[in-house]
């Protein structure tokens, strides 16, 4: 009995210090890198390995929880999802590289009477000069991480006329009032609620809708609460799902001309916030990449002194150390691991994975899911963000208490008005 107490006590203490993550994380980049670089040099191959997942994943789901169900695929290969995401979008705009260089260098070759002559146009037009460029680019990527939002950046820009000419290109933008309120988050718990109660039919009646707090300071100074909601289904909307393609840019002027972003910036102005206000942000999933967008991207015009996020792939968003981010992202959903990337690592920057399981590997420091059973699920919705984000809380750990007392400074303020928006574009 008393071993079994120490063993317990052992794992909440490792749990709540996060004693093993930055080890964790370190071998994971390492593992993810190879990976990456194996796909990069060879996507082929790697296709006929990845044809062997189907095979092996009923197995290994079936050893660790008794059960089989399709988000096997996803939780078994979780540990290497980085690495496949960052190697195929890697492998993808490497070979547009090497397509359009092939092409560009063919053109030269046929037009060399034109060409000025004291350049040696013959050693690029050398193949093996070609793989050389390749292989160089291969081991850059080593070093790097932003590869699949540098894929998204190039499939933006060529997908931005035909998205134009689908949804519209102007954006109206105009207050609404829900039939349920939002209260003011009192904590990291209550704003992961008002983003699950702000897709609520009751919030938003049929399209995205955000919503603006205004509060007031002791001394006066006005700051702000700023909850984002996620994609819909509309296509007249600035929160299209499409949008999620610009926003995983790697350019911040990309991100911040997208409709998504620009709807937010439009309903920040008619609600009164000015540069240089203080802004605290919320949002999961899209919202969240929006969130970032903003916070990376207008860094200078606002003061972002807080950012929420779940379930978001924001780790190659620039936002400054200054800011605090706190993020929730669970195992298994694949939407984090879109950018292919790890979050960083620093006192300002919180990120707390959690893990499903079904009730036979549930332990007893597990957090219940609502509405869900003892089956296996893609463990994407809001229910299962903020049960990891209870269950954090509850472990005593001293970097979650630290992001709940800044949160609670930078949202200290009364609350004075609360406004919402949508937008249509047209």
């Amino acid at each position: 009995m008393l071993a079994t107490t120490l063993h317990g006590i052992s794992d909440s203490l490792v749990k709540a210090y996060s004693l093993y993550s930055q080890a964790e994380q370190t071998a994971r980049r390492v593992v993810n890198e190879i990976l990456e670089a194996g796909i990069a040099l060879s996507p082929t191959t790697a296709l006929y390995g990845l044809a062997a997942v189907p095979l092996l994943t009923p197995i290994i789901g079936l050893a660790r929880h008794g059960e089989f169900t399709p988000v096997s695929y996803t939780n078994e290969t979780a540990w290497i999802s980085d690495g496949l995401v960052a190697g195929f979008t890697s492998a993808l705009t490497g070979a547009a590289i090497s397509t359009s260089l092939g092409k560009l260098f063919t053109t030269l070759g046929k037009s060399k009477a034109k060409l000025p002559k004291n350049i040696d146009w013959e050693k690029y037009l050398d193949p093996t000069n070609l793989k050389k460029l390749d292989l160089a680019q291969v081991f850059k990527n080593l070093f790097a991480t932003d590869e699949s939002n540098a894929t998204f950046h190039k499939a933006a820009t060529l997908t931005a006329p035909l998205t134009s000419m689908v949804h519209g290109e102007g954006l109206d933008v105009y207050a609404i009032t829900p039939h349920a309120a939002l209260p003011k988050p009192e904590s990291i718990a209550q704003a992961y609620a008002n983003v699950d109660a702000l897709t609520a039919d009751s919030t938003s009646p049929g399209y995205a809708t955000v919503c603006i707090q205004k509060l007031a300071n002791a001394n006066g100074k006005r700051s702000w609460i700023v909850t984002l909601p996620d994609s819909d289904n509309h296509l007249d909307s600035p929160c299209a799902a499409s949008q999620t393609m610009q926003l995983m840019s790697d350019s911040s002027r990309q991100r911040l001309d997208s409709t998504a972003v620009t709807f937010v910036r439009k309903a920040m102005q008619d609600a009164g916030v000015k540069n240089g206000d203080s802004v605290v942000l919320i949002g999961a999933s899209q919202g969240g990449l929006v969130a970032a967008s903003l916070a990376s991207g207008l860094k200078g015009t606002y003061d972002f002194t807080h950012v929420v996020t779940a379930s978001a792939p924001i780790a190659n968003h620039e936002i400054p150390g200054n800011t605090f981010v706190t993020s929730v992202e669970m195992e298994g959903d694949l939407m984090p691991n879109l950018d292919g990337a790890q979050n960083p690592v620093r006192e300002s920057w919180l990120t707390v994975q959690g893990t499903a399981t079904n009730e036979a590997g549930a332990t007893d420091t597990s957090t219940p899911v609502a509405g869900t059973g003892n089956k296996l699920e893609r463990p994407h919705g809001m229910n299962y963000q903020r049960a990891a984000w209870e269950n954090a809380a509850q472990a005593g750990s001293p970097a979650v208490e630290e992001h709940e007392a800044h949160f609670k400074q930078a949202t200290s303020g009364k609350l004075v008005s609360t406004m919402y928006y949508q937008g249509r574009l047209q």
